[in-house]
């Protein structure tokens, strides 16, 4: 019967590992001495995470410690037949200077082994004052161009996405670092090193136990050298027996399926084939590659045309809108920090449009996820950028969270002329973050609606600062909150057109429509007060945003007019 291979149950055919190779000695000692468990994660081909450095004592009878330096690939015999003690464990890691006045820094062995041993990592204690300090060479980190992460370090691949290169767990008493297994092994291919692990690991049994006689075994292999015994522990009132097992094995270097966003430039690159038109004649979707080198433009008339548009549904701009710490998302254009951007528009069926040479510019990964929201050709080209792309004109294309961000800064910027301080005050980072990446719903379920709407009360409603209003105001009657003592300087303005009723609706909306709390009864009319009862999503955000925009204009016309009037009469 044949059985698939299932993580954590192999039974045969599993990675080589010392576990697998060194079978349990002989002798009458108690089974859980031998440390099988342990010699199990022994591997010199590694594919998950490997631990680096390590120091535990556990309450199940078992303590040790991991511990990592860089060897010559040539030295690998030489270091592994020193025997089994941890090699470099007296320069490595620490400055010394020497009798003879010669200086160690610490980074590799001057006496040991004719320099062939080289500093990889440590966890330093700090005599119990501070937690201990992790320690990594930084040319690991600078090979993979790694920043600090959330308990460790990461990297970004080609798509601008973040990888988990090293995990760290530090405390007063244990340690464990973990590195990601291929990467470990691709930066080894490539600097022409070996990564030389060193273990110590002891078991310990309470257990009321027949006498037995101390047995020993060692294991000898290309890869790695350990010595094991087991013996009755006379000394101890309450361990009767221990074992210990102790040596080091080497973790080769290969060119594995992780490599550096760099070296992702200089390999062969797949292209994607998307859908760009239908087939009169057979209905069948049109499809043609990405690949600029297949591409034409306006001299090559042989070829597809390179600004083919092609078209997308809303969805996919979900990935990007979802993290607005990693993408810029704007009308016109999507940036991945500083690693790669995308021109995009929306045409008049609503669907995200980009040229097809555009997208082979974007990284594979990028292609993919591009290929699941390519849709058939639908509506017309927006005709802002057709104008500018194809008739060379100066005009922009609709953008309703841009107008948005803009009136929301010169509403801040006049009221400070008047008031001293802004009536929108500036937002907390989060909420920054959230106001400058708003874009509206990506598709028509009403639950899209959702985080746009928390995002606009937040940044419009909640950014109100009354204090400013109070202060010019006179100071505030009971009960009048923000939007009260907007409406208020409003109409000592002289507005007309009720301006601040938009932000008093969104808040009803956020508050009774379903938004922030389970929608009642009040929903409905939240919703016909906004003026978006019936709307889609995509519609309804259309009509708050620019609602919004006009009031926020409104109220920057109102303090400029008044401005302008006390200036003519003192005049």
């Amino acid at each position: 019967m044949h059985f698939p291979l299932i993580p954590g149950y192999e039974t045969h055919d599993g990675p080589t590992t010392l576990g697998r190779l060194w079978a349990r000695p002989d002798g009458f000692y108690p089974t859980s001495l031998w440390p099988e468990a342990e010699l199990l994660r022994i591997c010199p081909e590694p594919t998950g995470w490997l631990t680096i450095e390590e120091y535990f004592h556990r309450t199940n009878g078992i303590y040790g410690g991991t511990h990592c330096i860089i060897i010559d690939a040539e030295s690998r015999d030489q270091v592994l037949q020193s025997g089994t003690g941890w090699s470099g464990q007296s320069e490595i890691g620490r400055v010394e200077v020497w009798n003879d006045e010669t200086f160690s820094d610490g980074l590799s062995a001057s006496h040991d082994l004719e320099g062939s041993l080289a500093f990889f990592s440590a966890v330093r204690e700090h005599h119990r004052f501070v937690n201990p300090t992790f320690e990594i060479t930084p040319t690991f980190l600078w090979y993979w161009d790694a920043f600090p992460s959330n308990g460790g370090w990461s990297y970004f691949d080609s798509a601008g996405r973040s990888v988990e290169l090293i995990r760290i767990a530090i405390s007063m008493d244990e340690w464990k670092v973990e590195v990601s297994a291929l990467e470990m092994r691709t930066f080894l291919a490539a600097s022409g090193r070996e990564l030389l692990v060193q273990k110590d690991y002891t078991l310990l049994t309470t257990d009321k136990i027949a006498p037995f006689r101390r047995v020993e075994d060692k294991h000898r292999t290309p890869w790695s050298h350990f010595d094991w015994f087991a013996m009755e522990d006379e000394r101890s009132s309450e361990t009767t027996a221990f074992s210990n097992v102790m040596g080091k094995y080497i973790v080769t270097g290969t060119v594995t399926a992780r490599v550096r966003r760099v070296d992702t430039r200089k390999e062969d690159k797949n292209y994607i084939e998307y859908i760009h038109a239908i087939d009169p004649r057979t209905g069948n979707m049109s499809l043609h590659t990405c690949n600029p080198d297949m591409l034409g433009d306006y001299g090559d008339s042989s070829r597809m045309h390179w600004m083919t548009p092609v078209y997308f549904s809303r969805e996919v701009l979900n990935r990007y809108t979802s993290e607005p710490h990693r993408y810029k998302v704007t009308a016109g254009h999507i940036w991945c920090l500083d690693l790669w951007g995308l021109d995009i528009s929306t045409n008049t069926a609503g669907l995200v449009e980009v040229y097809l040479g555009e997208l082979g510019r974007l990284p594979e990964g990028e292609q993919v996820h591009w290929r699941a929201y390519n849709v058939p050709p639908e509506g017309e080209m927006d005709e802002g950028r057709f104008r500018r792309d194809f008739l060379n004109q100066s005009i922009g294309s609709p953008d309703p969270a841009g107008d948005l961000r803009r009136a929301r800064r010169r509403a801040a910027e006049v009221t400070t002329a008047l008031l001293g301080s802004p009536v929108w005050r500036d937002l907390d980072p989060q909420a920054a973050t959230e106001f400058e990446a708003l874009v509206g719903p990506a598709n028509n379920d009403p639950a899209a609606l959702t985080a746009p709407t928390i995002t606009l009360t937040k940044s419009l409603v909640d950014g109100i600062d009354p204090a400013p209003l109070k202060k010019y105001l006179g100071g505030n009657e009971p009960g009048e909150k923000s939007i009260a003592l907007l409406r208020r300087l409003l109409l000592s303005l002289g507005d007309t057109q009720d301006s601040a009723e938009v932000f008093a609706a969104l808040q009803a909306f956020r508050s009774a429509g379903g938004v922030a709390h389970l929608g009642g009864s009040k929903a409905n009319a939240a919703r016909v007060r906004l003026g978006i009862e019936g709307m889609s999503p995509s519609d309804a955000f259309a009509h708050m945003t620019v609602a919004l925009t006009k009031a926020l204009n409104r109220v920057a016309d109102l303090v400029e007019e008044n401005a302008a009037t006390s200036a003519a009469e003192s005049t």
